[in-house]
């Protein structure tokens, strides 16, 4: 018998998770994601943590070597090219898609239904009906809204909840390996390398390639270069050459190509060489701005926030994923056992300190404010063993204080 009916918003990694959990739990369940297409090569690479391994192994995935790029430790390069830190810490190196493939082949086709945007939510004295664009509606004992950071479940319960920008954005880079020079891919190949420029730093690492293969040659690198930029910079590289400004996020092929030269350009004069190839290498780079916010509440009547719509912490942490697996595998049993206010309670303090954790570690990057503290902190954190060490640590726990 059903525990009762409960309507997911969002097909992404939260809502995928709380499907899997919930119908474990003998919930009745149906996901609905506004993309019409399939969410599969969305993403790049993932640093595995025990938390993360913890949380998929809830929903049905044992993730074992073969699901990733091994990586021996962290190198960080000095401008000049040569070693300046390293830090051991084997981790394997996964993908989104790869995670996400594994989700979605446990969530049935008669369950998932993709090209559904929600437009209202109606509540009722015992249950909640989701109202959607094209004019279905689908009543349910309480809804989910797992629809990532621009969440529109959160604008509807929530509007005075919206992420904030926080003074940087990402250059980002996702392509063949084959196109590294064998000479840096021979130092880059085992390592998650770093190196350090005016406002920011760069970091990138190897990770499986199309059809999630591992074969060397064959293999995508994934990096990222973080930074500091006010809203109006944002603004402009969002900003199409027709004069279009893409606040959500500019698809990769609409960039103007003068950003990515100039971007091209800051590398060769602030980066070591070795990155320098990378970055050139790159055939298309994209951008993705830094927001980050936590609610403070995650339970609305009949409506419950989970993942990046509760809370969205800087990539720095690298644990959107686990978090959204652990807000969905600990709410289906709060729901199977009736202690939902315990629930939020735990979920907001856990969610919290990740944000918070997010923070400390983007500190020296962004608007720098003139307080001594925040001096402090910064340059704790910029120092490269610290830097090494924290970044998408494989024992976040270690720093949440909680």
């Amino acid at each position: 018998m059903s525990r009762g009916r409960i309507v997911i918003v969002g097909g992404s990694m939260a809502g995928l998770f709380a499907a899997v959990a919930l119908r474990a739990r003998g919930f009745e369940v149906s996901v609905h994601e506004r993309a019409g297409e399939a969410l599969a090569n969305r993403g790049a690479g993932i640093a595995t943590h025990r938390e993360l391994y913890d949380a998929v192994r809830t929903a049905g995935i044992e993730l074992r070597d073969e699901m990733g790029v091994e990586s021996r430790g962290r190198i960080l390069f000095d401008r000049d090219g040569s070693i300046r830190h390293t830090h051991e810490m084997p981790q394997i190196m996964t993908s989104w898609g790869l995670i996400y493939r594994f989700l979605r082949a446990q969530v049935a086709d008669d369950v998932y239904h993709g090209g559904a945007t929600l437009s209202g939510i109606e509540p009722a004295a015992d249950g909640v009906t989701a109202v959607f664009a094209d004019g279905q509606r689908v009543a349910a004992d309480w809804l989910i809204g797992a629809d990532g950071a621009r969440s529109t479940v959160r604008a509807l319960v929530a509007p005075e909840i919206v992420p904030a920008y926080v003074g940087y954005f990402g250059w980002r880079g996702l392509f063949d390996e084959a196109r590294v020079p064998p000479a840096v891919l021979q130092q880059v190949a085992e390592r998650m390398a770093f190196g350090m420029a005016p406002g920011g730093h760069w970091l990138g690492y190897l990770v499986a390639g199309p059809d999630d293969d591992l074969t060397p040659g064959r293999r995508w690198y994934n990096w990222g270069w973080y930074r500091t930029a006010d809203a109006d910079s944002l603004r402009d590289h969002l900003t199409d050459a027709a004069g279009v400004c893409h606040e959500a996020g500019i698809p990769h092929h609409l960039i103007r190509p003068e950003l990515v030269e100039a971007m091209r350009a800051e590398a060769r004069a602030s980066l070591a060489p070795q990155i320098q190839a990378i970055v050139d290498a790159t055939p298309q780079p994209f951008l993705q701005g830094m927001f980050d916010f936590a609610s403070e509440r995650l339970v609305h009547d009949r409506v419950i926030l989970i993942g990046d719509a509760a809370a969205t912490a800087r990539p720095h942490v690298g644990m959107g994923v686990s978090k959204a697996a652990e807000d969905a595998s600990t709410l289906a049993a709060a729901l199977a056992e009736d202690t939902l206010d315990e629930w939020q309670a735990a979920r907001l303090r856990y969610a919290h300190a990740v944000v918070a954790w997010g923070r400390d570690l983007g500190s020296y990057i962004g608007p720098q404010p003139d307080d001594p503290a925040h001096r402090t902190r910064a340059a704790h954190f910029q120092r490269p063993e610290v830097l090494l060490a924290a970044t998408a640590a494989t024992n976040p726990a270690a720093y949440l204080g909680i």
